[in-house]
């Protein structure tokens, strides 16, 4: 059998793995907790009821914060009377300018580019899962970004990264917290709670039966 990606429908009540393309039934909907599949333990929904427009209400929100966390200062720097502050857009420009060029792109990619292709794609795909609205099938290209942008999309890794960094500044200079950092920090929050509760695969199969009704 060809390996396919997504979990393509085999009929009403059948389904592919994503990842190892084992065939499998739809669990009842009655069923409660996270169903992985048997063979490779991929996660194939969540434990919780698909909510789309909750969750496209989170998505609204985490996009409305992440401008400010690109721009505000995500921290200040108090030593010997210098002070010096920085977004985290900054940040990366100035890792371009320099040696560290592959290193300003990474983040680019990873903090910037792909967070918003992230917003994008799942507020679309949960825009067009609303049970109330008439919607048309969304484009298939939406899914596989949404797919793509989960495992891209590295926020939550930078943010450890300025925690730890704030820690260690610590005992050098007055490191103060920045508006940018608690903008960043909540829209992080937020798009962990969507992608938890959003799994691409429950969502495709939201969006087939409503596609079929």
């Amino acid at each position: 059998m060809p390996e396919q990606k997504g979990v393509e429908s085999m009929s009403a009540d059948t389904l592919l793995c994503p990842d190892c393309g084992t065939q499998l039934a739809v669990p009842s909907r009655r069923a409660r907790g996270a169903w992985r599949c048997p063979c490779c333990d991929s996660q194939l929904s969540g434990a919780w009821t698909l909510r789309p427009d909750s969750l496209l209400a989170l998505t609204v929100a985490t996009a409305v914060l992440w401008l400010p966390a690109l721009i505000l200062p995500l921290m200040r720097l108090e030593n010997l009377g210098l002070d010096r502050e920085a977004s985290l857009l900054d940040c990366v420009l100035r890792l371009m300018e320099g040696v560290y060029f592959p290193v300003g792109v990474l983040l680019l990619f990873t903090l910037v580019f792909m967070p918003l292709l992230n917003l994008l794609s799942a507020g679309r795909l949960l825009w067009a899962a609303r049970g109330h609205t008439p919607s048309a099938q969304p484009d298939p290209f939406w899914m596989k970004i949404y797919r793509q942008s989960r495992e891209w999309a590295m926020t939550d890794i930078f943010l450890l990264g300025i925690l730890i960094a704030m820690t260690k500044l610590g005992d050098m200079a007055t490191v103060t917290p920045g508006p940018g950092l608690f903008c960043l920090v909540v829209a992080v929050f937020l798009r962990l709670i969507v992608e938890t509760l959003a799994q691409p695969d429950q969502l495709q199969r939201l969006l087939e039966a409503r596609n079929g009704d």
